[in-house]
């Protein structure tokens, strides 16, 4: 068999895998607060080619000729949380989270990531970058789709109708003019630790020390006060045009390896059916 059939296969597969995270990309274009997945590349462990030679008095002595790559895989899709544009809505119940007004942390060269707390079916807390919520029969706030918005307590937020003002700390001013609770907002500089459970909701996997953190017991934090804007939401991050320009050059790499098949496929038929045949 020939070891290049393999790398070629692999190479379709990375493709295919590829083209599958850059059209989920793609079909959440206008999906708010999505963030896009970059898909992460790697190759298989190379083979070191070893050739025996006989030396003198017949010892054997081994020459390393080169290492050989034995394919390529796609390992995971990871999101990218830069900042999307805003688009103002006027709706009282949307809000955006304003990341570019993070300081830079000088150790990891990042902002980080602020999310917004939800309650999931399971009953578990879950994190969200879709600030497009609503206000259900019962009067609590929620999102798009009808998870409990959390506020500084963790518990869900009722705000009665969707007459209310949202202060720039995510403080809520409720419709008679009272103080209402304050959105959980949380902060963390390694939002690679993400992971998207659906529906625009992201689970915590890296350690429970760096997980988000309500904005108060963020100590350099404490100074950023305009960190939220009602009537906005933020936009999807995906670049329709670089998206469209990688997913034709996927489709020509994918196309490029099945052609590498297709030749050893015809050099395969001539080894059984002419040289056999000798």
């Amino acid at each position: 068999m020939f070891r290049g059939l393999y790398t070629a296969t692999s190479g379709m597969m990375a493709n295919n895998r590829n083209q599958q995270i850059l059209t989920n990309n793609l079909s959440n274009a206008n999906t708010p607060g999505f963030k896009e997945d970059k898909a992460v590349l790697r190759a298989f462990p190379d083979q070191l080619i070893v050739a025996i030679e006989n030396g003198k008095k017949g010892t054997i002595v081994p020459q390393n000729i080169g290492s050989l790559t034995t394919g390529v895989y796609t390992q995971e899709g990871i999101p990218s949380f830069l900042q999307g544009p805003l688009r103002e809505t006027g709706n009282s119940t949307d809000m955006a989270l304003l990341d570019e007004l993070l300081p830079l942390n000088t150790d990891t060269q990042q902002k980080g990531s602020m999310v917004f707390a939800v309650t999931a079916e399971n009953g578990e807390m879950r994190y969200t970058k879709n600030g497009s919520f609503a206000v259900n029969t019962e009067g609590f706030l929620t999102t798009s789709d009808g998870f409990p918005v959390l506020g500084e307590n963790q518990q869900p937020i009722q705000v009665g109708s969707a007459d209310f003002t949202v202060q720039d700390n995510g403080q809520l001013i409720l419709a008679d003019g009272t103080q209402g609770d304050r959105l959980w907002i949380g902060h963390t500089d390694n939002p690679q630790q993400f992971v998207k459970e659906g529906q625009n909701l992201l689970r915590w996997t890296g350690d429970a020390e760096a997980a988000p953190q309500f904005i108060d017991n963020v100590a350099r934090l404490a100074g950023t006060n305009s960190f939220l804007k009602q009537g906005f939401i933020e936009q999807s991050n995906v670049d329709l045009t670089k998206t469209m320009t990688d997913m034709m050059t996927t489709y020509r790499g994918f196309e490029s390896n099945q052609k590498v098949i297709q030749a050893y496929d015809r050099s395969m038929e001539k080894a059984v059916n002419e040289i056999g045949r000798i």
